[in-house]
């Protein structure tokens, strides 16, 4: 970051106010040697002539007329500083800082009379632009700038001007101004004017006072003891509500303290910040940031080169560095390690003797007479070819044609036994038949989710394993009835109702759904939060959602488990989080009423059907802090002081 000393009040009074820094003597070297011969005084110097040192007299005036000078210079009156540096080199000729006031002060109207003469001629003045480059040639006839411009010829209307990059590297930019009291600490008991009482002050530091149009006069009392300048000058100038702007190292301007004044006479240092990896819009924050806190209003962003240009006083730029420092450093970066791990058991099982549960009864005599009566051709048949004896009973047809399979009975078939005897001979019936069952089943499903997320500090990261499943909300219905009014309508010969029939079909209609879709399976939402104790609070969210096999007016119906919450896990430990247990048993007996229902008769006399469905749901989640932020608590402790308007 490369400062830049600026004033408030004009960009081009940079070189003007800094009149004895580093910059003129490292910038323009040559320029001295160039500039017009000083006052005789200061010619006798070069020719090895000694002169007599000034008076303190001389001195006085020729370092007010210094002062004079640069108050001129900063209000951009350059013709009336530059009589003020020739008055002060007049009585002090070899005084360095007088020269080179002069030198930068001619180099600075010389740029300004170039400039002019450059747009006099564009503009077709050319009388205009002769006479300022004459001006421009007798103040610095050997000047580079003023030789470029020596009869260029007619220039076009049209500006079509051509940058060159210049060679940064090899500049020299000057610091910020900064008074050099001695450190002494004074006693002082002071009643009177308030120049004067600032004057005595300044003057027991040795440093001297030039005060500004805006200074009142009124009386001020100032007492105080053992004290240095860094404590009883600010004391002071807040007592009478002015402000100070040093000059140079022994000299300060006093102003009266209101915005204004601030504006015009503050002196301000210009920083280019490299701000790389920002999106447009988080440069934008921190422009808001500078602005708003620091309260500063000369701060411009260029997105494209990443940079943020700060013109704030020289005691602000580092609490502004030191901020945007911390800001831009970044927040702490966690790795999630989830596990989510699903288990459904199924264990099912039948065993026992299935019995009999239904009995029925029937006569045989008149079973097998209907059987007879039903099947009389085939008796008749029977008799005839001698399978059957003549004046056999029903029964014993009955049984020979069933022998013979030339007939079929399910009443037989399913016959028990037979009780009785004579026309009540009774047969014993069964529906079902004696079974035997030994059946298992048993399914072990596992399932296991491992899942690594690496989010920013109080950032929300998410994530969805699964499907998106669409599903009809709603329907409506859209069309054009064919009514009357189309009828005698034709479309190039066709008729517009057949159209309507053809495109729209008998109903006229058309059914548009309405379709949402549901993510179906894990979705997995995390914001973790850095703490200072080395552990990570973390929002979380989990939900899975699966289809159930139902639906509800054709809408298919979903299965939900959710949890949301919040925790805090210490570094690298592993937490549980949800630890869900589904069970579910269920039991059938088939048998005799009863006697299946007896500890020792249910497995010989009736069947049992055991089914027991288990499901574990165990989500155990690790934070890792892979990045952390800068250890301190907070950031850089600022005093800050705005101007203030006076009464």
């Amino acid at each position: 970051m490369t400062p830049i000393t600026y004033p408030r009040r004009h960009p081009s009074a940079t070189l003007t106010t800094a009149l004895a820094l580093s910059i003129a003597a490292c910038s323009i070297p040559s320029r001295a040697q160039s500039a017009p011969s000083p006052p005789p005084a200061a010619s006798a110097t070069t020719n090895s002539v000694v002169l007599p040192p000034p008076s303190e007299h001389q001195k006085k005036t020729a370092s007010d007329a210094y002062l004079d000078g640069a108050r001129l210079l900063d209000r951009n009156d350059l013709s009336g500083a530059e009589t003020q540096f020739i008055k002060a080199l007049k009585f002090d000729p070899a005084n360095h800082d007088y020269i080179m006031a002069l030198a930068v002060t001619r180099e600075h109207r010389v740029s300004e009379l170039v400039q002019q003469a450059s747009k006099a001629r564009i503009l077709g003045q050319n009388e205009k632009a002769e006479s300022l480059l004459a001006e421009a040639r007798r103040l610095d006839p050997q000047n580079a700038i003023v030789t470029q411009h020596l009869d260029p010829g007619p220039l076009p209307l049209a500006f079509n001007p051509k940058f060159e990059s210049s060679n940064l590297d090899a500049a020299h930019f000057a610091a910020a101004i900064e008074v050099a009291p001695n450190a002494s600490k004074q006693n002082f008991h002071i009643h009177s004017d308030v120049q004067q009482v600032l004057r005595q002050v300044a003057s027991a530091y040795g440093i001297r006072t030039v005060f500004d149009d805006s200074v009142p006069h009124q009386d001020l009392r100032f007492d105080l003891e053992n004290t240095p300048y860094r404590q009883s000058m600010p004391i002071l100038l807040e007592m009478a509500h002015l402000f100070a702007v040093p000059l140079d190292q022994n000299s300060i301007l006093v102003a009266q303290d209101t915005l204004e004044n601030r504006q015009r006479l503050e002196r301000l240092v210009e920083e280019t910040m490299y701000i790389p990896a920002l999106t447009n819009e988080e440069m934008g924050e921190l422009n808001n940031v500078v602005r708003n806190i620091f309260d500063l209003k000369q701060v411009s962003i260029q997105n494209d080169a990443g940079t943020m240009i700060v013109r704030a006083p020289a005691e602000l730029l580092p609490a502004v560095n030191r901020t945007l420092a911390d800001l831009i450093d970044g927040g702490s970066q966690v790795m999630l390690d989830l596990n989510l791990y699903s288990i459904d058991k199924t264990h099912s099982q039948v065993i026992g003797t299935q019995l009999p549960q239904q009995f029925g009864v029937y006569n045989v005599s008149s079973a097998a007479h209907d059987l007879i009566n039903a099947n009389q051709t085939l008796v008749n048949q029977a008799i005839a070819q001698g399978l059957v004896p003549p004046g056999s009973s029903d029964i014993t047809i009955a049984l020979a044609l069933i022998a013979s399979g030339l007939v079929q009975s399910t009443l037989l078939s399913n016959t028990l036994g037979f009780f009785g005897g004579g026309l009540t001979t009774t047969g014993v019936t069964s529906s079902n038949n004696l079974t035997f069952t030994l059946a298992l089943n048993s399914s072990d499903t596992r399932a296991l989710d491992s899942v690594q997320l690496r989010i920013g500090d109080r950032q929300t990261a998410t994530f969805r394993a699964g499907t998106r499943y669409p599903i009809t909300t709603s329907t409506y219905s859209s069309g054009v009835s064919n009514s009357s009014a189309l009828k005698g309508v034709t479309i190039n010969g066709v008729s517009a109702a057949s159209l309507l029939s053809q495109f729209l079909g008998s109903n006229n209609s058309t059914t548009i759904p309405q379709i949402q879709f549901e993510d179906l399976g894990v979705t997995f939402k995390a914001t973790p939060t850095v703490q200072k104790s080395n552990s990570v609070s973390i929002h979380l969210d989990l939900k899975i959602e699966a289809l159930t096999g139902g639906s509800l007016n054709n809408i298919p119906v979903l299965a939900s488990r959710q949890f949301v919450s919040d925790v805090t896990v210490v570094d690298g430990q592993t937490a549980l989080l949800v630890s869900s247990l589904n069970k579910t048993e269920s039991a059938a007996v088939t048998g005799l009423p009863g006697l299946g229902e007896l500890s020792g008769f249910q497995s010989t006399v009736s069947e049992k059907d055991a089914e027991v469905n288990s499901g574990e749901l165990v989500l155990l989640i690790t934070p890792h802090i892979v990045r952390r932020r800068s250890g301190i608590i907070s950031g850089p402790r600022i005093l800050l002081k705005l101007p203030q308007t006076s009464d």
